[in-house]
């Protein structure tokens, strides 16, 4: 039997039909002795063959003695077995994945004294191919391998070949994965921990259902349908109450044929409703100065919580725009008390820059004056900064006076600040020069430190663009002082070029002659320096950009000289790709030819 067993093992090839013939060919010298199938642990031959669920090597065992068994399989010894050349289809083969194992449902389990105690120290042998055992003598000379006493044998007791699956009853070998195809065991029928094809594949859903998905995910908007008006809204939450006249609306959107009038006892209902909110903004651009005060008189008194609403503040700006004068004023007075707070909240701040816009300069001093005890707070929140801006784009330069004075006392942080620095560009754009003295001195003192900042930078180009002579010269003295680490720094590169750009082309480029002539002067060196500042810029990351800003704003005798260090330095900027960068701007602004 030994070497019927071994020849179709061999057959078959791989590791698996070695190790299994060895195991058959102590069983059958087990059954000539005359007793049961000797019991054997898990064993490892060479290399990359473990049939041990729990991964541990160990030798063919057997016998009370413990000893290692000698086994000859087709003239082998067990010490040759490695020598075996291994065939068949190696790695990845038809194994299934550890995800797609499955465990048994519980099965009666074989009578105690059936089989020997074994290594596992549980009273069974673990289940073997067909033939893999001789008969037993208990089902009248039925294998083993067949169908065992006692229906299956125990889940964590399982090893099948042909694919190393365990879990898997033992069966004929002509029914295992890959020799005939094992039907896949229902969903029910795995054990804890077991894992589904489908799971893995899509969290468990079917495949149809995933199909779906990735439909409706892949489908998107349909062309145009952002030009389109919303879908008609249902009464899609059954718990809330609505007039018959907003359900309408609802129903049939931009189509209604529900009138102002209809709609007029219900106004607030509306308002505070995304489709209501939007019906309402409609009719008040068509009806009549009547109708519209209506509105107005029933708006207004909740004008302070509706224009905290998510719809509800483009009502109040609607009426902010098609309001009179004296309506603008009354909404205002509603909102004074409550300013504060609504210009730091996301719609609120819509509707107090709304207002500010609106309504007359003495409204506008009356917002105003809730605004001075929170200016600062108002400035570093990103709703309330929007606020402080419009303030100062809209009412007269005088009357922001309130706002120049909390900047000047925190003038650097506030420079710094990532809404702050909107601020003082504001304030340097509308205001006099007189007003800002003692702010503008503070950020000149800080130039160093402002023109490497992430937003101070900003503050800086801004004075050089809007500030006074005497300002701009300032910094480009202090530019000039240390060239090189400004034009290599990220932000303050931007405050350098800023400077060639104003002292060329700027509103007092003729009284900065002087300084300009410095500035490239410095940056140029001396002719043939290849360590001048211009060559220490022109493989730089930003350095660079101020190369080709310096082509753009060069003139005369200077135009050449920055020409000619270039061409010098052709070799060098040909094999740096910021160097390449240099050389399209050279052939833009000279039409010097580039050579490949």
């Amino acid at each position: 039997m030994s070497e019927d067993v071994g020849g179709f093992f061999g057959a078959k090839g791989g590791a698996s039909a070695t190790a299994a013939a060895a195991a058959a060919a102590a069983n059958a010298a087990a059954a000539a002795a005359g007793g049961p199938p000797r019991s054997m642990q898990p064993m490892s031959l060479g290399s990359g063959l473990n049939m041990s669920p729990f991964g541990d090597a160990s030798l063919l065992k057997g016998g009370d003695d413990d000893s290692p068994m000698k086994i000859s399989v087709g003239g082998l010894a067990a010490s040759e077995l490695e020598a075996v050349p291994k065939t068949g289809r190696g790695r990845g083969g038809n194994t299934r994945t550890p995800q797609n194992r499955r465990q048994p449902p519980a099965m009666p389990l074989p009578q105690p004294g059936e089989y020997e105690a074994n290594a596992f120290g549980n009273g069974y042998m673990p289940p073997a191919p067909y033939g893999m055992y001789p008969p037993n003598p208990q089902s009248g000379g039925m294998p083993y391998g067949g169908m065992p006493p006692g229906g299956m044998y125990p889940p964590n007791m399982y090893m099948m070949p042909y694919g190393g699956m365990y879990g898997m009853p033992g069966m004929p070998h002509m029914m295992f994965p890959g020799m005939g195809g094992m039907p896949q065991a229902p969903p029910s029928a795995a054990g804890p921990g077991a894992r589904s094809r489908n799971k893995s594949q899509g969290g468990g859903k079917s495949n149809s259902a995933n199909a779906s998905k990735e439909s409706r995910r892949r489908r998107g908007k349909a062309k145009g349908s952002k030009d389109r008006d919303p879908s008609p809204a249902l009464d899609d939450d059954a718990n809330v109450q609505r007039s018959p006249a907003l359900t309408e609306v609802r129903k049939t959107g931009s189509k209604t044929k529900i009138s102002l009038a209809e709609a007029m006892p219900h106004l607030l209902e509306f308002a505070q409703d995304q489709h209501g909110s939007r019906f309402l903004q409609n009719k008040l651009d068509e009806v009549g100065q009547d109708e519209r005060q209506q509105v107005f008189e029933a708006i207004c008194p909740e004008a302070g919580s509706l224009a905290s609403d998510v719809f509800g503040n483009f009502v109040v700006q609607k009426l902010f725009d098609l309001g009179t004068a004296e309506q603008k004023k009354a909404l205002a007075n509603m909102l004074q008390q409550d300013i504060v707070k609504l210009s730091n909240e996301t719609y609120g701040c819509r509707v107090i820059q709304k207002a500010i816009g609106a309504v007359s300069k003495e409204s506008q001093l009356m917002l105003a004056s809730e605004l001075k005890k929170s200016v600062v707070t108002c400035i570093e929140n990103m709703h309330g900064n929007h606020v402080i801006q419009k303030c100062i784009e809209q009412m007269p330069p005088d009357s922001v006076s309130f706002i120049i004075k909390a900047v000047e006392d925190q003038t650097e942080k506030m420079a710094a600040h990532m809404y702050g620095c909107r601020v003082i560009q504001r304030l340097l754009e509308h205001c006099a020069s007189g007003q800002l003295q003692i702010m503008l001195e503070h950020i000149l003192n800080g130039i160093q430190r402002l023109a490497q900042d992430p937003y101070g930078n900003y503050v800086v180009q801004h004075i050089l663009e809007h500030g006074r002579r005497e300002d701009k010269k300032r910094i480009l003295e202090i530019i000039q002082a240390n060239i090189v680490e400004f034009a290599k720094h990220k932000c303050s590169s931007n405050v350098v070029e800023k400077c060639f750009e104003i002292a060329t082309v700027g509103e007092h480029a003729q009284q900065l002659e002087e300084e300009r002539a410095q500035l490239m002067n410095t940056v140029l060196g001396t002719p043939g320096d290849m360590s001048s500042p211009l060559h220490q810029m022109m493989d730089d990351r930003f350095g660079n950009y101020i190369v080709q800003r310096m082509m753009e704003h060069s003139r005369g005798p200077e135009r050449e000289r920055l020409r000619e260090s270039l061409m010098l330095a052709e070799t060098q900027l040909r094999s740096s790709v910021n160097g390449k960068h240099i050389l399209t701007a050279l052939h833009k602004e000279f039409g010097q030819p580039m050579s490949s």
